[in-house]
C-alpha cells in the first residue's frame, strides 16, 4: 500500500484531488442503495459544495453543522465544508431539539445542512442560536431556508481547495462520554473535540499500516454513524484514503438491512459495535443462516466491550473472528486493537503503532501487570484540548482518560470500566464489566448492566439490571438463581445484591449503555426505597 504524503494542507483535497492523481478517478468511492459516485464525481460534488458555501459568505474557519442520516449528501456536505476551509460539525440525527440547540450554540455554527426529515428539530431552535445565518435543507425546505442540492448543482466547482494550516481545525466532534481531566463533572458529559486537517490522515497511517490494513480492493461496510469519530474514520475518511469503496446506510441498521447489504454489496471489511454483532448472531440463528460473515477479510468491533459469549456466537454462528478495539473521540482512532479471544473480559488488544500507552495509579505513577489503574495515552492524533477551552488536556504529552484498565504480562490490555463506573466492595475494586460477563454467561440473560448502589448501611454493592432471554420468566426464583450463579463464577464479594428485570437497557445511538440513566433508576427502584427506609 502506497504511503500517504500528508505534508500538504487541506484534508478533503488530500483525499480527493490525490485520488484523481493516483488514477482512482473512475473507481467507485461511495455507494448508497442503488446510487454511486466515482472519485471523479465525488470530487466534483465536493468542490461545488465548497463553492456554494462560499457564495453564502461562509468564511474559512466558520463552523458548518451537518444534521443528516448517513447519505451521499451528508458526505458531500462534510467534505465540502472542509474543502472550503470551514470546520465540519457532524451531529447525530437522533439528537433532540434541546441537544441540537446546545451543540449549535457551543460550536458557533454559521450554517447547518439538514435533511428534510430532521428539519423540525432545527426550526424549533433556530431562534435561540445566535450566529446561525443559513439553514440548508436536503429535500423539502421551508420558509427562509435554502435548497442545498440546488445550490450545489448551480455552483461552478471551486477551482482550488482552501489553503489552510494542516494543524488548523477541520472537524469538530461532540462526545457524550468525554475523557480527560477537563471533561470531569456534569458539564463534561458532552464536549467538543477539535481535530486538524492532518489528524485523520495520521490515524489512517497508524491503523492501516498496523492492525487494520485497508487497500484499493476493499469494500467497507461500517455500521457506525458518521457523526462519531469511529464512524467518520471507518465509514468515510479511511476508505477514501485507501482508494476503497464504502457503502453508506442512511437508515438505522437492523439485521434485515445489514443482511441485505452483505448479500448485495459483498463487503470485505465490516465495522460495528458488539451490540450489532450480538443481534446479527441471534437473528442469523433464528433464520437458519450459516456463517454469513465467513467471506469477510476481517470484522472489527468498537465503542463498547465485547463479551466473550458474543465473541463465541459470532465465531460459531456468523463464521467470523472479531478484532476488538478501544478508541476515543479525543484520539480520532483506535488506540488499542487485537483479537477478541484472549479468555478474559474486556479484552482490547495492544497499542496500535505510534501510540504510547500506560496504566497509572491515583498518584500518576505507572503500575505493574495485573493491577487496575487509569489509562493514559500519548500519540500523534490526540487532541490537545477541547473546543472553547484554552487549557491543555495534556500533561507532559500524556492524555489521561477516564477509563480503568489492566495490562497483563504479555502486554494485552483489558477494559475494567470507566473511572466513574468502577466501585469498591469491602475495599476491593469491582469491575462492572466482569460481573456483567459472568451474568451474561447464564442462559436466562440476554443483556445486563451493573452499577454500584448503596445498601442499608450506605456501603456500595453491585446492582444488576437484567433483560431476560426469551423463554425465561423474571421473578424472585430467577433472581436467586442468577445470584448463586455469579457467586460460583466470581469472588463472593462481586455478586449482585439486587437484580432488577427490564425489557431493555437505556442506550445511546451507537449502542453504548447509558449508565448514568441506570444510576437514576437505582434511586427510584423499589429495592432502593426499601433500603432508604431501613436506614431511617
Amino acid at each position: 500500500m502506497r504511503a500517504l504524503q500528508i505534508e500538504h494542507d487541506n484534508l478533503a483535497s488530500k483525499l480527493l484531488d490525490d485520488a484523481i492523481e493516483r488514477g482512482w478517478g473512475e473507481r467507485i468511492a461511495l455507494r448508497e442503495g442503488p446510487r454511486a459516485l466515482t472519485y471523479h464525481q465525488l470530487r466534483d460534488q465536493v468542490a461545488r459544495a465548497a463553492a456554494a458555501l462560499g457564495s453564502l459568505r461562509i468564511a474559512r474557519g466558520d463552523r458548518v453543522a451537518v444534521l443528516m442520516p448517513d447519505t451521499i449528501e451528508a458526505a458531500v456536505a462534510l467534505l465540502g465544508a472542509i474543502y472550503h476551509g470551514a470546520v465540519a460539525v457532524p451531529l447525530s440525527e437522533l439528537a433532540r431539539a434541546n441537544d441540537i440547540a446546545d451543540l449549535l450554540v457551543d460550536s458557533g455554527a454559521s450554517a447547518v445542512v439538514v435533511h428534510g426529515s430532521l428539519r423540525a428539530g432545527i426550526e424549533q431552535v433556530v431562534g435561540v442560536v445566535p450566529g446561525l445565518r443559513e439553514v440548508l435543507v436536503v429535500g423539502g425546505r421551508g420558509p427562509g431556508q435554502r435548497d442545498f442540492l440546488s445550490l450545489v448543482r448551480g455552483a461552478a466547482p471551486a477551482a482550488d481547495p482552501a489553503i489552510v494550516d494542516p494543524d488548523g481545525t477541520a472537524i469538530l466532534l461532540y462526545s457524550a462520554g468525554a475523557h480527560g481531566e477537563l471533561a470531569e463533572g456534569a458539564a463534561g458529559r458532552r464536549r467538543g473535540v477539535p481535530h486538524t486537517h492532518a489528524t485523520p490522515l495520521r490515524a489512517f497511517e497508524s491503523l492501516c499500516r498496523g492492525p487494520l490494513p485497508l487497500g484499493e480492493d476493499d469494500r467497507i461496510l461500517s455500521l457506525v454513524r458518521l457523526w462519531t469519530a469511529y464512524g467518520l474514520g471507518a465509514g468515510l475518511i479511511f476508505p477514501l484514503a485507501a482508494g476503497a469503496e464504502t457503502l453508506l446506510l442512511p437508515e438505522q441498521p437492523t439485521s434485515r438491512t445489514i443482511f441485505a447489504a452483505l448479500e448485495s454489496f459483498r463487503p470485505t471489511v465490516l465495522l460495528a459495535t458488539p451490540s450489532v454483532y450480538g443481534q446479527l448472531a441471534r437473528d442469523a440463528e433464528l433464520r437458519g443462516q450459516e456463517r454469513p460473515l465467513a467471506s469477510l477479510r476481517f470484522c472489527v468491533s468498537g465503542a463498547e466491550d465485547m463479551p466473550t459469549p458474543v465473541t463465541d456466537k459470532v465465531r460459531q454462528v456468523l463464521g467470523a473472528d472479531v478484532t476488538v478495539s478501544y478508541g476515543l473521540t479525543e484520539a480520532f482512532q483506535f488506540v488499542l486493537c487485537g483479537p477478541a479471544a484472549l479468555g478474559r473480559p474486556g479484552a482490547c488488544g495492544k497499542p496500535v503503532p505510534g501510540f504510547d500507552v500506560r496504566v497509572v495509579d491515583d498518584a500518576g505513577e505507572e503500575i505493574g501487570a495485573d493491577e487496575i489503574g487509569t489509562l493514559e495515552i500519548r500519540g500523534p492524533t490526540v487532541a490537545a484540548g477541547y473546543w472553547n477551552d484554552n487549557r491543555s488536556a495534556l500533561r507532559q504529552g500524556w492524555f489521561k482518560t477516564r477509563d480503568r484498565f489492566l495490562v497483563d504480562r504479555d502486554g494485552n490490555y483489558y477494559h475494567c470500566g470507566r473511572a466513574d463506573d468502577l466501585f469498591k466492595v469491602g475495599g476491593k475494586w469491582v469491575s462492572p464489566a466482569e460481573v456483567e460477563q459472568a451474568l451474561i454467561g447464564h442462559e436466562a440473560v440476554w443483556e445486563c448492566a451493573v452499577v454500584g448502589a448503596d445498601d442499608e448501611d450506605g456501603l456500595i454493592k453491585p446492582f444488576a439490571f437484567v433483560v431476560p432471554n426469551i423463554g425465561h420468566e423474571p421473578g424472585p426464583e430467577l433472581e436467586e438463581e442468577l445470584r448463586e450463579y455469579v457467586k460460583k463464577e466470581l469472588a463472593p464479594y462481586k455478586y449482585p445484591r439486587w437484580i432488577e428485570f427490564l425489557t431493555d437497557l437505556p442506550k445511546g445511538p451507537q449502542g453504548k449503555i447509558l449508565r448514568y440513566k441506570l444510576r437514576d433508576k437505582v434511586r427510584t427502584s423499589p429495592r432502593a426505597r426499601r433500603a432508604e427506609t431501613a436506614k431511617r
